[in-house]
């Protein structure tokens, strides 16, 4: 069995797209996933399965949202493995927790491709940090993300593809559920 981490893009945010964790678990449950976990109302869930495509899993827990719910959510799938490979890949060597608070990694469908790379190369080196590591854009804010030039510009239209973010603290919190049995 795998252990996997979803990730809901958009949910519980300003009052809209509802969902209780308690909920969600169940529904999860329902689908046939086992010791299935939530963390805080963001929609971060841990979970076992004996799938083993992501795409897969992805595309059964959105489908599911939208029949239980009623809207459409966008689920981003990690494994534990290459979630710890995000904690591993880190551009940013901070060691103040106090850091942490301004470092967010954004979870990607796929690579962002080269053309997109390039548009976004101009961000790499402000005093807001962007880098791209495979399936994963990690931001470093000087301040704070709503005080950033960042906080405006269209990622997901750079990139053609819809990104869900998480804050360094829940990444690292998510792994180690993830590692709980």
């Amino acid at each position: 069995m795998t252990t996997y981490i979803a990730l809901l893009r958009g949910i519980n945010v300003g009052g809209n797209k509802i969902i209780k964790m308690q909920d969600l678990k169940t529904m999860l449950q329902s689908l046939g996933f086992h010791n299935v976990r939530t963390y805080i109302q963001s929609g971060n869930v841990v979970f076992e399965s004996d799938e083993e495509s992501e795409s897969l899993l992805s595309g059964v827990i959105e489908r599911q949202i939208h029949e239980v719910f009623g809207f459409e959510v966008s689920v981003m799938i990690r494994t534990l493995a290459e979630m710890e490979e995000v904690l591993a890949n880190n551009p940013f060597p901070l060691s103040e927790p106090e850091a942490f608070k301004r470092w967010y990694v954004s979870f990607l469908p796929a690579e962002p491709s080269a053309e997109a790379l390039e548009k976004l190369r101009i961000y790499e080196d402000g005093p807001d940090k962007v880098r791209f590591v495979g399936r994963e854009m990690y931001v470093l804010y000087e301040v704070s993300v709503s005080q950033s030039p960042l906080f405006k510009v269209p990622f997901d239209r750079i990139l053609g593809m819809t990104i869900t973010a998480r804050n360094w603290n829940t990444v690292n919190k998510l792994v180690a559920m993830g590692r709980m049995e």
